[in-house]
């Protein structure tokens, strides 16, 4: 199914544009309505992706966690947690479904985190994890002329969030020794503004094809690709969707 900026009433929350919506689409072409199961997320900051899964899935049991109390009115039930740290969660009923949602940059000790997370995921559910794509044209020549990301500035206040870089070579890593399997990468759909970088994508594309070709024997052309299509120059925001290893 697929949403519209107009008709859908999808909030941004803190992540990228089109980042929720995009989940969104994903469960629904899924075709569960996830009646009575339960449905996790975290970091949820003022749960406004649990409001989008409310309204799509209203038979969901909806759970949100961070380490802040949300400020907002806030119409789900929700954990205070520091994902960080080796916190003692375990939920009464094991979720069907657990997203977290540019949240992964802001911890150290990930590989705790996700192992937390697997540890509450029904054996069939499915973890969702999103994260920024450090590997657009954009970015690249950020980083090449100044030193930065685009989500990231040269020069940061103490008390500003806490952004760390974990390209997605790393976080398939993480996940790996967390005991999930991927089954499938998708990139959040492109926005016009990035149409900008197309010519420079086609170029460095050309490059990046005879390099999937001939790099790491071990895995497959095709895997490779589906890890770094063409969108992956120029989306901002990529989607993880895994399973716990049988």
């Amino acid at each position: 199914m697929k949403l519209t900026e107009k008709s859908d009433g999808i909030l941004r929350g803190n992540t990228c544009p089109g980042v929720n919506r995009t989940i969104i689409e994903y469960l629904l072409s899924l075709k569960k309505d996830l009646a009575g199961e339960v449905f996790f997320d975290v970091p949820c900051g003022e749960g406004e992706f649990l409001q989008a899964v409310r309204s799509f899935f209203p038979n969901a049991k909806t759970l949100g966690a961070d380490i802040k109390i949300p400020l907002l009115k806030f119409s789900h039930d929700f954990l205070q947690v520091n994902g960080q740290e080796k916190f003692s969660l375990e939920l009464t009923e094991k979720a069907e479904v657990i997203t977290c949602i540019s949240g992964v940059m802001e911890f150290d000790n990930t590989v705790l985190f996700f192992e937390q997370l697997r540890k509450n995921l029904n054996e069939k559910g499915i973890l969702i994890v999103t994260n920024d794509n450090l590997l657009s044209v954009r970015d690249r020549v950020l980083y090449l002329l100044f030193g930065r990301f685009r989500q990231y500035q040269l020069f940061i206040r103490n008390d500003q969030p806490t952004w760390k870089i974990i390209p997605l070579q790393n976080l398939l890593r993480i996940l790996d020794e967390s005991r999930f399997e991927i089954v499938e990468i998708k990139y959040v759909p492109v926005k016009t503004a990035e149409l900008l970088w197309l010519p420079l994508a086609v170029l460095i594309f050309l490059f990046q094809t005879l390099y999937l070709r001939f790099a790491e024997k071990q895995i497959g052309y095709d895997e490779k690709t589906s890890r770094y299509p063409f969108a992956s120059l120029l989306a901002r925001h990529y989607i993880i969707v895994c399973r716990i290893k049988s």
